[in-house]
């Protein structure tokens, strides 16, 4: 029911034929990447390489972010 709506609403749309454009690009940069680097291990370790690489130019990175540590904001009397 609801592909027949969409269908009303958007003539020219064919779910059988369509490609969202991120997710070829995304698919496009996978086979890139995996065309380059034989394992896991060989691609991270080329990142470690480029981030000690930008280090040594003066690109600051953000330390590991653990969501878990993170303390909530106070509350404010304002709020109520």
């Amino acid at each position: 029911m609801k592909e027949k709506e969409n269908s009303e609403k958007h003539p020219e749309f064919d779910p059988e034929t369509y490609t969202d454009p991120i997710l070829e690009e995304c698919y496009r940069i996978k086979a890139e990447i995996s065309a380059e680097f034989k394992t896991p291990a060989e691609f991270s370790a080329y990142l470690k390489v480029m981030q000690e690489e930008g280090k040594r130019n003066g690109v600051k990175y953000v330390s590991y972010f653990d969501p878990s540590k993170r303390t909530p904001p106070e509350k404010s009397n304002d709020d109520q």
